[in-house]
């Protein structure tokens, strides 16, 4: 293979943060940007499962509630040289049946999917400017902002960050910032398994009320991936180490979809 092929993916020099890395998809990112060359430091909010990561990879571990503006502030001020950000921390627990959401669970759930990319973003692009580094922001989002799956809080949310990383990349765009997101399909991460195994509370009531969003109409869908599996969570990395690098330089505003076919069908 052609060396500049593969310096095309290298993250030699990179310094990135990634949020949400304690498991999951944003473990998956957290490794590969290491394997990359990158610099990394993961921020969690559960820093017990970041620091097994950490320890394990060689990544820096700090404390972040991404609903929290001041916190990641300090934490992105605290990182020398920043020039890549994965905002990937979110949850599903705040889904439903808007018969059955409370408001406080909605705004929870838009709080951890849509404002937790503005409080990290914000002082990422600030710290990216001042240091006239052309840096890189990624944001996950979900296959849930582009067609209703797990209600109006989640699905609202997702559907925000991909609006929100297309904005941020015009806006950004002047400093040399790209921004992008990246939209998972199925990816059977530990939080559905611990759910399924009855560890963790379902994301909706246990007799929730009628809808249309958990019944045959999803069953069907995630059923139907034309690819024929769910994905795994290196392959949602991938997509992430691809925006991250040389290799996507001229790619800023875009919603990759990694989700097999799922949103097609």
């Amino acid at each position: 293979m052609d060396r500049r092929i593969g310096q095309l993916l290298s993250l030699d020099g990179r310094i990135a943060l990634v949020t949400g890395a304690a498991t999951g998809i944003g473990e998956a990112i957290a490794r590969t940007l290491i394997s990359a060359g990158a610099s990394v430091t993961i921020g969690d909010i559960d820093t017990e499962a970041a620091v097994r990561v950490g320890d394990d990879i060689g990544a820096t571990v700090v404390e972040l509630d991404v609903t929290d503006a001041q916190q990641a502030t300090e934490v992105v001020d605290a990182i020398d040289g920043l020039d890549l950000l994965v905002n990937n921390a979110g949850t599903y627990h705040e889904a439903g049946s808007i018969l059955d959401q409370p408001v406080d669970s909605w705004r929870r759930s838009i709080d951890v999917n849509l404002a937790g990319l503005f409080n990290c973003s914000k002082p990422a692009a600030s710290s990216m400017v001042a240091g006239a580094r052309n840096g890189t922001i990624v944001n996950i989002a979900s296959v849930d902002g582009l067609l209703p799956c797990l209600g109006t809080g989640y699905d609202s949310a997702k559907a925000g960050a991909i609006q929100f990383s297309r904005s941020l990349a015009v806006d950004l765009a002047p400093h040399g910032i790209r921004v992008n997101a990246v939209s998972p399909g199925h990816v059977p991460v530990p939080t559905l398994a611990k759910m399924q195994a009855g560890e963790i509370e379902p994301l909706w009531p246990r007799d929730p009320s009628v809808s249309g969003l958990m019944g045959p109409l999803m069953q069907q869908r995630s059923s139907n991936i034309p690819l024929g599996r769910s994905a795994e969570v290196d392959e949602i990395a991938n997509a992430v180490l691809f925006l991250s690098s040389e290799a996507s330089s001229y790619v800023t505003g875009q919603n990759l979809t990694v989700d097999g076919g799922w949103t097609l069908v």
